[in-house]
């Protein structure tokens, strides 16, 4: 099992190159979408349950999820994870001009569990087919590298 790439040309934004000097890049690609459905069949096949028990379990999670990180739990899904919501905000000068409309937008931010730490650490790369990107000069010099 190894991850798809192609190859970039970018700009070499290192100190002392040359002006015109241009470094290739690997760009990892995925492959395919996993829709919902699919993914509860693949589940519900290594399983007893069925694509429609794990279907309820999935949306009862996410409702649990949308109630509890609400107040700031953290949700740890074992070897899989956890999910936390974060939020940054503006500064102001003194505590007493802070106010709440100074938060941005939350975050909800996901922290793979050991296994897919594991997954990630043992990545292996292969490169792949992929019909060809336009590049910014409307091709992509034949050799399937795409200048960016």
């Amino acid at each position: 099992m190894a991850l798809k790439y192609h190859l970039i040309v970018r700009k070499d934004l290192s100190k002392n190159a040359a002006a015109d000097a241009k470094l290739y890049h690997g760009q990892v690609r995925s492959v395919r979408v996993i829709e919902f459905d699919h993914l509860c069949t693949l589940i519900s096949d290594n399983s007893t349950a069925s694509s429609g028990d794990v279907q309820v379990v999935i949306a009862g999670l996410t409702r649990v999820m949308q109630r509890t990180m609400g107040f700031g739990d953290v949700v740890r899904l074992g070897e899989l994870g956890s999910f936390r919501m974060i939020a940054g905000s503006k500064g102001s000068i003194t505590p007493e001009e802070f106010t709440t409309a100074l938060f941005k937008k939350g975050r909800i931010v996901f922290t793979p569990g050991s296994v897919l730490k594991k997954m990630a650490q043992d990545v292996k790369f292969e490169k792949g087919e992929f019909a060809a990107t336009p590049a910014s000069d409307g091709g992509t010099g034949g050799d399937g590298v795409v200048e960016v």
